[in-house]
């Protein structure tokens, strides 16, 4: 036989209705606070591997030197470290997503995201975010043309 002691009854149909509800506006709020952030870290993220590859290749020049294996050794130590998800295609798109969008982030947030790593740069994300769609759709945006 079970003992119920350690359990209130719930008695009334509207407060488990309303227990359901809210749980379930909760888990709502908490997946869409989730997908928002790790949306703008990996966009970020992409951002700043395009900078640093511009910076690396052109290092202050109008443009980069031809043959540079910056791609291709970044893309190698990347692909050591974290397996797949870093190809030298990948990273010519985060190079151009960075060409593209670079008036959008300011030294300040960039320095606090990918030097200072402060979490603190979400606040700016909450108030005005840069990106406002996936890295996939930013992906497509960038091929077209005009």
């Amino acid at each position: 036989m079970k003992d119920n002691s350690n359990y209130e009854i719930i008695e009334n149909d509207a407060e488990l209705e309303k227990l359901c509800t809210d749980s379930v506006e909760l888990i709502n709020y908490a997946r869409n606070i989730v997908v928002n952030h790790v949306n703008i870290v990996q966009i970020m993220t992409y951002y700043s591997l395009g900078r640093w590859i511009v910076e690396t290749q052109q290092m202050g020049e109008k443009r980069a030197k031809y043959g540079s294996k910056v791609i291709k050794t970044l893309s190698e130590n990347l692909q050591k470290e974290f397996g797949k998800g870093f190809s030298e295609d990948t990273l010519k798109n985060a190079r151009k997503f960075y060409l593209t969008y670079k008036e959008r982030i300011s030294e300040t947030v960039f320095s606090l995201f990918a030097i200072e790593k402060s979490e603190t740069v979400f606040s700016f994300f909450e108030k005005e975010p840069p990106f406002i769609v996936s890295w996939s759709h930013y992906f497509q945006l960038m091929r077209i043309e005009n």
